[in-house]
Order: C-alpha cells, then structure tokens, then sequence
C-alpha cells in the first residue's frame, strides 16, 4: 500500500501509488479520475461501540472503545467529504448503534452534502420519530433495522431490552410513512431458527 500525508486541506492522500488495480498513479487530475474509478462502491462507518441491547452474537469488539475516545463530529464530516471526493457510492452508518451519538444529523447532513446514499444501520429501541423526520430532513436516504426474532419474548431475551420488538415495528412504520426505504436485518442463529419462516409473514 502507497505511504501517506496529511496535505493542507486536512485530507489524507496518497503520495504515490505502485500497486495494482492502480499501478502508476502518482496525484495528477487524470491519475485521480483513474482512482475514482476504482473507488469501493460502499463505506461501513461504525461510528460508536455503545448499544443498548447486549445481543451475544455481536460483532463488537471485546475491547470496546470508550465515548471519549470515539471519533469527533469533525473527523467524521471529514470522513464523508472525502469519501465523496473519492467516488464512494454510499455509507452505512453503523455501530453499536449509531443513533446513541448526539451529532448523528451532523454526520448525516455531510454524507448528503458529499453526495453519498446513506443507510442507517439501527436497533431502532432509542429512535423517536422526531428524530426520525430531522435525520430525513438532513439527508437520511435509507433504514435498516435489526430484528433478534419474531417472537417477542424471544428476542427481548436475546437482545436484553423490554419493549424492543414493538418500539423497533413503530420505528418501521415511521419510517415508511416518511416515504423512506426500509430493510431488515435479521441474524439467524440457533436461537431463533425455528422462527425463519415467520419472517416473511
């Protein structure tokens, strides 16, 4: 991989580049548009370790990071910017659980600006639709939300928090009456395997 430096817009870049699929490019307009090219469809921005739920299937790390220690709201806007100056498509907004950052419909807002799709990779359990209309307002594309089953009491049990199946159905239909698309995310384990056929439903 191509060393890198900080340059004057506070953007990391490339200082040369040797290896394959872009042999040769060395930070000329037409090397860039070259690399454009090739930029990844798609950005999985984990913005926060915390999460309310305590699923024991998570693919959070052991070691989780502290609040103090998260990314700043700049750093991420610059993240988006630069994303977008590198031909990115769109950007997941992940966890944890995204939503527990306060300056979510920053982030939101500079993925827009930057011209990304961006997805929300939600539990939806600490969404109200307030919040819901404001991240729409500020460039929200699209919601995922994750389901640990169709039976209630199963996936309360799995997720560890009371109430989260029918606060996640609100979150969906809110999501759907502001016109926005929805998908669900729904790990199957042994768990909950037994259910897979009520998904559909």
């Amino acid at each position: 991989m191509s060393p890198t430096k900080l340059n004057g817009n506070g953007h990391y870049q490339s200082i040369t580049v040797d290896d394959e699929p872009t042999a040769g490019v060395v930070g000329s307009e037409s090397a860039t548009v070259a690399l454009c090219a090739r930029a990844p469809v798609g950005l999985l921005a984990e913005l926060t370790h915390r999460c309310p739920l305590q699923c024991p299937y998570c693919s959070n790390p052991l070691e989780l990071e502290r609040v103090n220690k998260e990314l700043s709201t700049e750093i991420w806007c610059s993240v988006m910017r630069q994303a977008g100056e590198m031909g990115i498509l769109q950007v997941h907004l992940s966890g944890g659980e995204p939503t527990a950052r306060k300056d979510l419909e920053d982030i939101v807002a500079a993925a827009s600006e930057a011209g990304l799709y961006s997805n929300l990779i939600t539990a939806a359990v600490t969404l109200n639709r307030g919040r819901l209309e404001e991240l729409a307002k500020r460039g929200l594309d699209h919601v995922q939300i994750s389901f640990q089953d169709v039976d209630p009491e199963n996936a309360e049990r799995i997720g560890a928090y009371p109430g989260a199946t029918q606060k996640k159905l609100d979150v969906a239909r809110w999501v759907t009456e502001l016109g926005l698309p929805l998908t669900i995310n729904a790990p199957i384990h042994r768990q909950n395997i037994h259910n897979v056929g009520r998904y559909t439903r």
